[in-house]
């Protein structure tokens, strides 16, 4: 079953820039398997003694879920990549890369042949982290405003699974692309493999209009911007962050009390449903309600500035008064 808000003809549709359903592979990526092969070789590089060579394979396009479990290899270093709200990937380095790359921060060199098979653990995770960001970045990098890009860019590294199965409960049950890339390392020494399973969001990356839709309509372009301004963004309102011991979390029950300074109120986070910071505020009152207004130098624009009231008109003169009564037979007045 697809994930609830995928439409695969609509990704289709905007991938190819009209109605018609596109061909095979007529809008991957051009340059996906150099991108691959620089951004190993780049992650790669730290390491002295490493000495990557990169040779990707064919990917895969839009395969279920049950396939990418099915191609993971045996004993592989489960990654889980987060890329904001449901979307998350998966990296997968097999025991040879895990060896090689404790090897060259253990002993500055890669032991020749194949080691043992184990399960990795905790430490292999710690060991081989900054590895993985590295790929991801410089991946990320390499394909940023290429057209045919339909998956998300910006990974980063979420955290180590143990065990396979629990897959099917993290990763979005919808197509996913993989990409496996075989590894020669320490010069000969050691092979390895990394797979990278993203998944088909439906954004196409650097797609835009078809080349005849302005000629044709020459609003069809203002239209889909109204409609993508109009699309809802949800934000999120952080009260105060509060770090505490672990042994602390584990026994908080109903009914403790975690107590703020009245000052942290004073600088209140407005996230988005990634987590990541947006916006300052304060906290306060309109209208009888609680609110929170956007500071100054956050990332916004100028505050709006009101017009200043229109000038009163001056006042009507007082009409004259009027000349004083004379008697009659009396002299006029002077």
């Amino acid at each position: 079953m697809s994930q609830p808000g995928f439409n695969e003809a609509l990704r289709r549709k905007l991938a190819g820039g009209g109605g018609a359903a596109t061909g095979p592979g007529s809008t991957r990526p051009e340059g996906l398997a150099a991108a691959l092969q620089r951004a190993l070789g780049r992650a790669g590089a730290p390491y002295e003694g490493l000495a990557l060579v990169a040779s990707p394979a064919e990917p895969r396009w839009d395969i279920p879920l049950a396939e990418v479990i099915a191609a993971l290899p045996e004993g592989g270093l489960l990654s889980m990549l987060e890329a904001g709200g449901d979307r998350r990937a998966l990296c997968v380095l097999d025991h040879g890369l895990i060896d090689a790359l404790i090897e060259v921060q253990t002993t500055g060199r890669v032991d020749r042949g194949a080691g043992l098979k184990r399960r990795p653990t905790r430490v292999d995770a710690a060991l081989t982290r900054d590895f993985i960001s590295l790929f991801l970045g410089a991946l990320e990098g390499g394909l940023t405003g290429r057209a045919g890009i339909d998956w998300p860019l910006g990974l980063t590294y979420g955290t180590h699974l143990a065990e396979a199965r629990q897959l099917e409960l993290l990763l979005p049950d919808r197509p996913h692309h993989l990409f496996s890339v075989a590894l020669d390392l320490g010069e000969g020494a050691k092979t390895g493999q990394v797979l990278l399973a993203v998944p088909v969001t439906g954004t196409v990356a650097g797609a835009g209009p078809s080349p005849d839709a302005p000629a044709n309509d020459p609003g069809w372009r203002a239209r889909w911007q109204a409609l993508v301004r109009a699309a809802p963004v949800a934000l999120e309102g952080v009260l105060l962050r509060r770090t505490l011991p672990l042994a602390r979390v584990e026994a908080l029950c109903v009914g403790d009390v975690l107590s703020f300074d009245r000052a942290e109120l004073a600088a209140v986070d407005v996230a988005d449903r990634a987590g990541q910071r947006r916006f300052t505020a304060r906290l306060g009152q309109s209208a009888g309600r609680r609110a929170l207004m956007l500071s100054d130098g956050a990332g916004l624009g100028p505050p709006l500035k009101a017009d200043p009231p229109a000038p009163e008109p001056p006042a009507a003169a007082p009409p004259p008064e009027p000349p004083p009564a004379v008697a009659p037979g009396a002299p006029p007045p002077a």
